[in-house]
């Protein structure tokens, strides 16, 4: 019994070894992923309703493991490119930054503008003033005017440009009407554009003078433009540096004021330009009217003009 034993036992021993050994060598080995060197994958149309594709094989088996995305309905069909960014609020803070580091800049040019003015052409800011609020010393004055003493008063009203391009500046960015033009092409194009129109009124005023037989009363209101200057230019530091630095609450207050203390200064001016021009407005209304449209109307509307081309408004 015990050698039959023996001999059942090595005999089922031997048949369990041959077949582990067919059954490892039948079928195909699972480990060996022949099929992915020669795929077929499905082209997906956009209007497909699945968002998600197997590859097929050539054996007619799916890898669970090769998937291909298409794109999904509900993203937007808005790709940016590697130049384009979104703004962030970082961004924000650092253009805050760089706004109040140009205007504190812009303010201390002011302040050693006005104080080099003050130290050095005191004399003529006190004659100016005087000029503007008498009409005799405004006549005194013009007697000096094309003379080497009437120097100091052209730096003075350059030094009015200067201010007012400031202003409209400061009004520009506080309404944020521009606010994708950086500070410095801004503040050029404001004082520029003062700059450029207040040229061609003196220029047409000029030519009135040439053309009809005015000059010396044109001299005498080119003069009483730049004397009001000079005085606006004072007021406009003041406003500019409230503008500036003044609290969000404050500043329309500062604007509001500085418009109507810029207006009663402007009609001052027009009321002692209709003084100058008494004379000639029975015979000649024709003109007056053409010279207030032409000179005194259209440069204000070109401003206005500008600033909605600026805003966008039409």
């Amino acid at each position: 019994m015990s050698f039959i034993r023996k001999i059942n036992i090595v005999t089922t021993l031997f048949l369990l070894l041959g077949s582990m050994q067919l059954i490892g060598q039948s079928g195909t080995n699972p480990f060996e992923l022949k099929h992915r060197l020669d795929k077929k994958a499905n082209v997906v149309e956009p209007s497909s309703s699945s968002n998600v594709v197997v590859n097929e094989l050539d054996d007619g088996i799916q890898n669970p493991f090769n998937i291909i995305r298409s794109p999904n309905k509900n993203i937007p069909d808005v790709v940016l490119s590697s130049k384009e960014s979104i703004p962030t609020e970082e961004s924000t803070i650092t253009a805050l930054a760089d706004d109040k580091n140009f205007r504190f800049s812009l303010t201390l040019v002011m302040l050693i503008s006005l104080a080099m003015s003050l130290s050095i052409y005191r004399a003529q800011i006190k004659k100016a003033y005087h000029a503007f609020t008498n009409e005799n010393v405004m006549q005194m004055l013009h007697r000096e005017k094309g003379t080497v003493a009437y120097v100091p008063y052209y730096i003075l009203y350059g030094l009015f440009l200067f201010n007012l391009g400031i202003f409209i500046y400061l009004l520009f960015r506080f309404y944020e009407l521009t606010p994708d033009t950086s500070s410095f092409d801004l503040l050029t194009m404001s004082v520029g554009t003062v700059s450029v129109l207040v040229f061609l009124k003196h220029l047409a005023l000029k030519i009135l003078g040439w053309v009809f037989p005015i000059q010396k009363e044109i001299s005498i209101y080119s003069l009483t433009i730049t004397v009001f200057g000079i005085i606006l230019s004072i007021i406009l530091f003041v406003a500019n540096v409230i503008i500036a630095y003044a609290p969000p609450q404050i500043i329309p207050i500062a604007i509001n004021l500085s418009l109507i203390i810029i207006g009663i200064v402007y009609f001052f001016r027009s009321i002692r330009g209709l003084f100058l021009a008494s004379k000639f407005l029975n015979r000649n209304k024709f003109h007056f009217f053409i010279y207030l449209c032409g000179v005194e109307i259209a440069p204000v509307l070109i401003l206005l003009k500008i600033a909605m081309s600026g805003t966008g408004i039409q």
